[in-house]
């Protein structure tokens, strides 16, 4: 009896320490049956994912979608193109266990992203676009290379990105002790709104107006006019 209850015992362990590794967030996991998948999709212009996805995307004449993962992970992935022409990526059913799942995109003209559920991200290659949207939620981060005329960004819950390139116009709002690396993207003007310890490096020409509270702080590089309302202590100076 006794030795049925301690064969009983390890099993529990073993079960509850498995339970553990699956159930944190940011352990990540080599796929236990690798697979990969492509999708024949075309005719979008914006992305929206989560689930801890890594997302590779690069500007091309082609539209082309190619996930690596594991088997079990992709057999649950759905993708579709929405009718405003997002690219929406995410999971049918909720598990806990998730591995690693990478997936590369190729697209000619990149207007927007929504990722979140800290999902990370490399953009690179785009310009000749007026506008770029990103948002970023749920500890998510990205690096952007490219040049737009206009980028807009909502970055929320501890997210991160880097942006890299010229353009005309940097503007958005960062909460949450998110954190926007900009010193390497040159624009002419700058509006940013910042709040509960949120951080902000810029680089700017022309115009600079901020509005930082609770604790955040903004540094700029450049010879702007500079607007700014802080309170809580917050910060805005030059680098």
């Amino acid at each position: 009896m006794k030795k049925r209850s301690a064969i009983f015992l390890i099993i529990l362990s073993f079960t509850l320490l498995q339970s553990c590794i699956f159930i944190d967030g940011n352990t990540r996991l080599d796929p236990r049956d690798p697979d990969s998948q492509t999708f024949d999709l075309r005719n979008f212009d914006r992305l929206e994912m989560g689930n801890a996805f890594d997302v590779s995307v690069r500007q091309s004449g082609q539209f082309s979608i190619f996930v690596r993962g594991d088997r079990r992970d992709i057999s649950d992935l759905e993708a579709f193109v929405d009718r405003s022409g997002k690219l929406v990526i995410r999971y049918r059913n909720y598990r806990v266990r998730r591995y690693d799942m990478d997936i590369d995109i190729t697209m000619p003209v990149l207007r927007g992203v929504d990722f979140s559920g800290a999902t990370v991200s490399t953009i690179d290659g785009f310009g000749n676009t007026r506008d770029l949207d990103v948002q970023l939620s749920g500890a998510s981060k990205s690096t952007i290379d490219g040049d737009w005329d206009r980028v807009n960004v909502d970055l929320s819950g501890a997210s991160n990105v880097t942006l890299r390139g010229r353009g005309l116009s940097l503007a958005g709002n960062l909460s949450g002790a998110s954190k926007l690396n900009a010193f390497e993207y040159a624009v002419d003007n700058v509006d940013l709104e910042l709040s509960g310890a949120s951080s902000a490096n810029v680089r700017v020409d022309r115009t600079l107006k901020v509005e930082a509270s609770g604790g955040s702080s903004l540094r700029y590089r450049g010879t702007p006019e500079v607007r700014s309302n802080t309170s809580g202590g917050s910060s805005v100076k030059k680098d």
